[in-house]
Protein backbone atom coordinates (compact mmCIF):
# COMPACT_ATOMS: atom_id res chain seq x y z
CA UNK A 1 0.00 0.00 0.00
CA UNK A 2 1.53 3.29 -1.10
CA UNK A 3 0.93 6.33 1.05
CA UNK A 4 -0.19 9.30 -0.95
CA UNK A 5 -0.82 12.87 0.12
CA UNK A 6 -4.13 14.43 -0.88
CA UNK A 7 -3.73 17.31 -3.36
CA UNK A 8 -5.92 19.50 -1.16
CA UNK A 9 -4.14 18.88 2.14
CA UNK A 10 -2.39 21.79 3.83
CA UNK A 11 1.05 20.28 3.30
CA UNK A 12 0.41 19.58 -0.40
CA UNK A 13 -0.75 23.15 -0.90
CA UNK A 14 2.32 24.48 0.91
CA UNK A 15 4.60 22.34 -1.27
CA UNK A 16 3.15 24.10 -4.33
CA UNK A 17 3.33 27.56 -2.72
CA UNK A 18 6.35 29.85 -2.29
CA UNK A 19 8.67 28.48 0.43
CA UNK A 20 8.30 31.49 2.69
CA UNK A 21 4.57 30.75 3.26
CA UNK A 22 5.59 27.72 5.32
CA UNK A 23 8.18 29.76 7.23
CA UNK A 24 5.51 32.34 8.12
CA UNK A 25 3.14 29.65 9.42
CA UNK A 26 5.94 28.10 11.51
CA UNK A 27 6.87 31.51 12.94
CA UNK A 28 3.19 32.16 13.66
CA UNK A 29 3.01 29.07 15.91
CA UNK A 30 6.21 30.03 17.73
CA UNK A 31 4.92 33.58 18.21
CA UNK A 32 1.62 32.25 19.58
CA UNK A 33 3.43 30.12 22.13
CA UNK A 34 5.54 33.10 23.25
CA UNK A 35 2.82 35.77 23.38
CA UNK A 36 -0.19 33.88 24.71
CA UNK A 37 1.59 31.42 26.99
CA UNK A 38 4.35 33.86 28.01
CA UNK A 39 7.00 31.47 26.77
CA UNK A 40 5.92 28.55 28.95
CA UNK A 41 5.01 26.47 25.91
CA UNK A 42 7.79 27.64 23.61
CA UNK A 43 9.12 24.08 23.11
CA UNK A 44 5.60 23.00 22.12
CA UNK A 45 5.38 25.91 19.62
CA UNK A 46 8.74 24.95 18.13
CA UNK A 47 7.63 21.32 17.92
CA UNK A 48 4.49 22.33 16.00
CA UNK A 49 6.52 24.65 13.73
CA UNK A 50 9.14 22.03 12.75
CA UNK A 51 7.07 20.34 9.99
CA UNK A 52 6.41 23.75 8.43
CA UNK A 53 10.12 24.60 8.46
CA UNK A 54 10.84 21.20 6.89
CA UNK A 55 8.33 21.88 4.12
CA UNK A 56 9.81 25.35 3.63
CA UNK A 57 13.25 23.81 3.18
CA UNK A 58 12.03 21.20 0.72
CA UNK A 59 9.84 23.65 -1.24
CA UNK A 60 12.68 26.19 -1.30
CA UNK A 61 15.11 23.60 -2.60
CA UNK A 62 12.68 22.60 -5.38
CA UNK A 63 11.90 26.21 -6.26
CA UNK A 64 15.56 27.23 -6.48
CA UNK A 65 16.13 24.32 -8.89
CA UNK A 66 13.63 25.85 -11.30
CA UNK A 67 14.89 28.15 -14.07
CA UNK A 68 14.31 31.88 -13.72
CA UNK A 69 11.47 33.59 -15.55
CA UNK A 70 14.03 35.41 -17.70
CA UNK A 71 15.68 32.13 -18.72
CA UNK A 72 12.31 30.58 -19.57
CA UNK A 73 11.53 33.52 -21.88
CA UNK A 74 14.97 33.23 -23.51
CA UNK A 75 14.47 29.53 -24.24
CA UNK A 76 10.92 30.15 -25.46
CA UNK A 77 12.19 32.72 -27.98
CA UNK A 78 15.11 30.50 -28.99
CA UNK A 79 12.85 27.47 -29.49
CA UNK A 80 10.43 29.45 -31.64
CA UNK A 81 13.33 30.15 -34.03
CA UNK A 82 14.23 26.45 -34.22
CA UNK A 83 12.62 23.71 -36.27
CA UNK A 84 10.54 20.97 -34.66
CA UNK A 85 13.33 18.47 -35.37
CA UNK A 86 15.95 20.62 -33.61
CA UNK A 87 13.74 20.96 -30.52
CA UNK A 88 13.03 17.22 -30.55
CA UNK A 89 16.76 16.46 -30.77
CA UNK A 90 17.41 18.57 -27.64
CA UNK A 91 14.89 16.50 -25.72
CA UNK A 92 16.01 13.19 -27.22
CA UNK A 93 19.66 13.87 -26.32
CA UNK A 94 18.74 14.15 -22.61
CA UNK A 95 16.87 10.84 -22.76
CA UNK A 96 19.85 9.23 -24.52
CA UNK A 97 22.09 10.41 -21.65
CA UNK A 98 19.81 8.51 -19.26
CA UNK A 99 20.18 5.25 -21.16
CA UNK A 100 17.21 5.42 -23.50
CA UNK A 101 17.56 4.07 -27.02
CA UNK A 102 16.35 6.72 -29.43
CA UNK A 103 15.05 6.20 -32.92
CA UNK A 104 13.28 8.34 -35.50
CA UNK A 105 9.63 7.31 -35.55
CA UNK A 106 8.45 6.17 -38.96
CA UNK A 107 4.86 7.30 -39.11
CA UNK A 108 2.52 10.19 -38.46
CA UNK A 109 1.74 11.59 -35.02
CA UNK A 110 5.21 11.37 -33.47
CA UNK A 111 8.79 12.20 -34.42
CA UNK A 112 10.88 10.04 -32.08
CA UNK A 113 10.59 6.79 -30.18
CA UNK A 114 12.44 6.49 -26.86
CA UNK A 115 12.86 3.05 -25.33
CA UNK A 116 14.46 1.61 -22.19
CA UNK A 117 13.68 -1.84 -20.78
CA UNK A 118 9.86 -2.03 -20.61
CA UNK A 119 9.25 1.67 -21.32
CA UNK A 120 8.44 3.00 -24.78
CA UNK A 121 7.76 6.72 -25.13
CA UNK A 122 6.65 8.60 -28.24
CA UNK A 123 7.68 12.26 -28.67
CA UNK A 124 5.66 14.75 -30.71
CA UNK A 125 6.95 18.25 -31.53
CA UNK A 126 5.30 18.98 -34.89
CA UNK A 127 2.83 21.57 -33.63
CA UNK A 128 4.92 23.02 -30.80
CA UNK A 129 4.69 26.60 -32.13
CA UNK A 130 0.87 26.57 -32.36
CA UNK A 131 -0.80 29.34 -30.36
CA UNK A 132 -3.39 26.94 -28.95
CA UNK A 133 -3.16 23.19 -28.44
CA UNK A 134 -6.35 21.18 -28.42
CA UNK A 135 -7.23 17.52 -27.93
CA UNK A 136 -6.95 16.34 -31.55
CA UNK A 137 -3.12 16.14 -31.83
CA UNK A 138 -3.04 14.33 -28.48
CA UNK A 139 -5.64 11.82 -29.67
CA UNK A 140 -3.60 11.23 -32.81
CA UNK A 141 -0.49 10.65 -30.69
CA UNK A 142 -2.29 8.17 -28.43
CA UNK A 143 -3.82 6.34 -31.43
CA UNK A 144 -0.36 5.86 -32.93
CA UNK A 145 1.03 4.87 -29.53
CA UNK A 146 -1.61 2.18 -29.01
CA UNK A 147 -0.54 0.53 -32.27
CA UNK A 148 3.11 0.71 -31.19
CA UNK A 149 2.38 -0.39 -27.59
CA UNK A 150 3.77 2.84 -26.13
CA UNK A 151 3.74 3.23 -22.34
CA UNK A 152 4.04 7.03 -22.33
CA UNK A 153 3.99 10.14 -24.46
CA UNK A 154 5.74 13.52 -24.64
CA UNK A 155 3.99 16.43 -26.32
CA UNK A 156 5.77 19.78 -26.76
CA UNK A 157 3.58 22.90 -26.84
CA UNK A 158 4.75 26.47 -26.31
CA UNK A 159 1.26 27.96 -26.74
CA UNK A 160 -1.83 27.70 -24.56
CA UNK A 161 -3.16 24.23 -23.82
CA UNK A 162 -6.91 23.86 -23.46
CA UNK A 163 -8.42 22.42 -20.29
CA UNK A 164 -9.87 19.55 -22.31
CA UNK A 165 -6.38 18.76 -23.67
CA UNK A 166 -4.90 18.89 -20.15
CA UNK A 167 -7.55 16.48 -18.91
CA UNK A 168 -6.97 14.13 -21.84
CA UNK A 169 -3.21 14.26 -21.27
CA UNK A 170 -3.63 13.35 -17.60
CA UNK A 171 -5.90 10.42 -18.44
CA UNK A 172 -3.54 9.05 -21.09
CA UNK A 173 -0.09 9.44 -19.50
CA UNK A 174 0.98 12.31 -21.77
CA UNK A 175 3.63 14.65 -20.38
CA UNK A 176 2.99 18.16 -21.67
CA UNK A 177 6.31 19.91 -22.18
CA UNK A 178 5.88 23.66 -22.03
CA UNK A 179 8.43 26.48 -21.78
CA UNK A 180 9.61 25.85 -18.19
CA UNK A 181 10.12 22.09 -18.73
CA UNK A 182 11.68 22.76 -22.15
CA UNK A 183 14.15 25.11 -20.43
CA UNK A 184 15.21 22.25 -18.16
CA UNK A 185 15.88 20.11 -21.25
CA UNK A 186 17.85 22.90 -22.94
CA UNK A 187 19.92 23.51 -19.80
CA UNK A 188 20.54 19.81 -19.14
CA UNK A 189 18.67 19.87 -15.82
CA UNK A 190 15.60 17.87 -16.80
CA UNK A 191 14.74 15.12 -14.35
CA UNK A 192 14.00 11.95 -16.31
CA UNK A 193 12.75 8.70 -14.83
Amino acid sequence: MALRMSNNSLFAILLRSPWWYSVCIGLFFITLSVIFARGQYLPFGIFIALPFFGIAGYAGYKQFQQPSHKRILEVDQLARKMSATEVAEKIVSRYAEKGYETDVFKGAGAEFELARSYRKILLSTKRFKAANAGVEPLKQLVAVGEKEEATGYLYVALGEISEAARGYAKENNIELIQANRLTAFFDGKAVIE
